[in-house]
Formats: structure tokens, sequence, C-alpha cells
């Protein structure tokens, strides 16, 4: 992503980047397109470096107890693949996301639909990889034993029943929010995890 070439941005945010953004920051639309706004004015081809991403992080961010410049390094160390010292915007949602406090439900909904470029409902392998390699970067979870590829491919053997090579949203959302190592690193700065069960 951070090595793809520059993308035009859009002159406003999806409904469901506002949906999200609303609940997480409890900020109002207006202040939500303000802030997308100021980026855009910041960042016109949609390329953000680290300082940026720590003001705009910031801006959104209501707790103070996170030390967002590590966040920054994690984020910057996961998506930053050609060592240009950028990111893009879609790559700072992604961001936000897996590093806020919500409920693991909603981030992988959320975060499903940003890794699902092309509408289809479904995620196929390679992507779940770099989706999980990206996960364990930012959240600093330290996969000693397992890595991405492992998990990914022991979730695709046990969830891909008809071997088309993807999951649905809801088979990633199942399996996600059962698999101990994605639901702690969802949930990086949250001492106990609530069960769903």
């Amino acid at each position: 992503m951070g090595n793809q070439q520059q993308h035009q941005l859009e002159e406003d945010l999806s409904l469901n980047d506002y949906r999200y953004l609303m609940k997480q920051t409890n900020l109002t639309p207006h202040v939500i397109q303000g802030w997308y706004r100021e980026f855009l004015v910041v960042c016109p081809n949609g390329q953000l470096n680290k300082n940026q991403f720590i003001k705009f992080y910031k801006q959104l961010e209501n707790s103070k107890t996170k030390n967002i410049e590590s966040i920054a390094e994690n984020v910057f160390e996961a998506f930053d693949c050609n060592g240009n010292h950028r990111i893009d915007f879609k790559e700072f949602l992604i961001a936000y996301v897996l590093t806020s406090i919500d409920e693991p439900l909603d981030k992988l909904q959320y975060t499903f639909s940003l890794f699902d470029i092309d509408h289809s409902q479904t995620i196929e392998l390679n992507e779940m990889i770099e989706l999980l390699r990206k996960l364990f970067t930012i959240t600093e979870n330290k996969m000693k034993i397992y890595s991405s590829e492992s998990i990914a491919h022991d979730i695709f053997h046990t969830l891909d029943l008809d071997q088309n090579h993807s999951l649905s949203k809801e088979e990633f959302i199942n399996v996600c929010l059962h698999n101990e190592f994605i639901r702690n690193a969802l949930s990086p700065f949250e001492k106990d995890y609530p069960s769903k069960n």
C-alpha cells in the first residue's frame, strides 16, 4: 500500500467512513468533514509523513493514554514498504481503526470493508495474510510462536469449506472474533476483553 502509486483522494469521505469515525470519536459529521478537508489541503496527493500522521491521529483521538508516536512507528513499519516515509489516507484509516478502543466486531466490519477493495464481500488468502501481518505490526503483537501466514492458512483450512479460496465477510468476522491472537491484537489498549458468547 505505502509502496503503491499516489491515489487521487475523493472530495469527501464515504458514508461508511463517516459512520465509523462518528462512533469512534463522538465528533459530528461537520467536524469530521472539516478534519478531512484539512487533510486534503495538507496532503493533496493523499500521502502523509510520520509527523502528519501523529497530528491527524491526535485530532481524532480522545485518549491521552496512548503513545501515538509509538503507534506511528509501528504503522510506518507495517505500511511503508518502499521506505519513502509516507503512507496513504486509507492506510491511516486502517491504522486508526486497528489501534482505537472499540468493540472488536465493529473494528472487524470496518477493517473488512477497507481491505475489500473490489467490494466483492470476500477476502482471499493473500489479503488475509497481508491484513494479519499489518495488524500484528501495528499493534506490536510479537507473534513468537505463529506467523500471520500460518494463522491465515489455519483460518482458511478451517472455514473455507467450499474450497473457493475466499472467505465471506461473516466467515472472516466470526473466525477473527474466535481467534485468541487476533482478538488480543484487536484490543491492544484494553485490559480485559469482554466475551462475545
